[in-house]
């Protein structure tokens, strides 16, 4: 998928914004460890954990955003990454495990990709934590996602909604909008397209449909 500079640029930025945090705290931890002995667990401890967060959102973003993964994907993969990455924080995961309904059908590379990002957009919709479902059924298309975020503030911001928006202009973007830019623009190019609603009750629900592997590109962008 052929992309603006700027559209790199701007991921980049959002990226290290996230990266930022844990490295932050890895470093508070060392800067512990020197002030004397007596703060040497808690500083061990305030490492490893940090470094562990670091990990798993270096592992979720290669695949989200880079070239990670092959030919072919599974939700059950994406279930994992999902599972590792908000195994701390805020917001709660419920994802059946997929293999309890049988493995399902393959998805595209990309198809995964999207799956991760609209994770993030979900995530990103619950500024003050909450429950994150996603919801997976075999189609005639492909593999149909719901995921449903819920919790106090839930929203899908409009600024966000807009940069999804066929044509939505490249200049136009911010470290704010970017991701849902490039979602949008990896809907496109499975010729499918993500559905975003805010819902009553603090509720916000995506959905888009996953082609399988070979199936469902119109175009290279």
């Amino acid at each position: 998928m052929l992309v603006d500079l700027k559209v790199a640029q701007l991921l980049c930025s959002r990226l290290c914004h996230d990266l930022v945090g844990p490295i932050g705290a890895v470093n508070a931890g060392m800067e512990l460890m020197s002030d004397g002995p007596g703060d040497v667990d808690e500083a061990m401890a305030l490492v490893a954990s940090s470094g562990q967060q670091l990990n798993r959102r270096v592992i979720y973003y290669r695949l989200a955003f880079g070239l990670g993964a092959g030919a072919r994907a599974s939700v059950a993969d994406a279930r994992m990454l999902a599972g590792e990455l908000l195994s701390e924080g805020a917001v709660t995961l419920e994802w059946p495990n997929p293999a309890a309904a049988g493995p399902g059908k393959p998805i595209c590379a990309d198809g995964m990709k999207l799956l991760l990002n609209m994770v993030l957009l979900g995530i990103e919709s619950l500024p003050r934590g909450g429950t994150l479902a996603v919801g997976v059924a075999d189609l005639e298309d492909g593999t149909g996602v719901a995921i449903t975020a819920a919790g106090m503030g839930a929203r899908f911001r409009d600024e966000l909604r807009t940069a999804m928006t066929p044509n939505f202009p490249v200049g136009d973007l911010s470290a704010r909008t970017v991701q849902g830019y490039f979602a949008a623009r990896l809907a496109e190019r499975l010729g499918t397209a993500v559905e975003a609603s805010d819902i009553e009750g603090d509720k916000v629900q995506l959905a888009a449909i996953l082609p399988p592997p070979g199936g469902g590109v119109r175009s290279q962008l």
